[in-house]
């Protein structure tokens, strides 16, 4: 399903992904795919948002901001940090601490001591808060 939206800066953009809300979980226990949002002016370009789907809170990537600050150097994350694909990260809370230990995924950067705002015991700059 394609859906069109204008976000705050007024850029168009498309998600890409199922038209149903997703729920934290499936039945079979897998998250689902993450929704993706492209400009309309470029379209084959980078993406401007990912939509990561967490039980913890779900996560919205801001890929440009990303892309922005390594000036467009896909080289920097990908594909030692991540790989260049839309799977669910499916992060348990002890997957999350063992990536802040070992600087990979999101904490490459998020970490203590990292580049950016350290992400441990600060869920809430990343995390959604969880719809009831």
């Amino acid at each position: 399903m394609l859906v069109t939206a204008a976000l705050a800066a007024g850029v168009m953009v498309t998600l890409v992904g199922c038209g149903s809300k997703p729920s934290a979980g499936t039945e079979s226990g897998k998250l689902p795919e993450p929704l993706v949002t492209r400009q309309h002016d470029n379209p084959d370009g980078p993406p401007e948002s990912i939509l990561f789907f967490s039980p913890a809170g779900n996560v919205l990537y801001t890929h440009r901001q990303h892309y922005e600050r390594v000036d467009g150097d896909c080289q920097v994350c990908h594909p030692k940090v991540f790989p260049q694909k839309l799977d669910p990260l499916n992060y348990k809370k002890a997957l999350h601490r063992a990536a802040e230990a070992s600087m990979t995924s999101c904490a490459h950067c998020h970490a203590v001591g990292g580049t950016a705002f350290a992400a441990d015991s600060n869920c809430s700059r990343c995390h959604a808060p969880r719809e009831h």
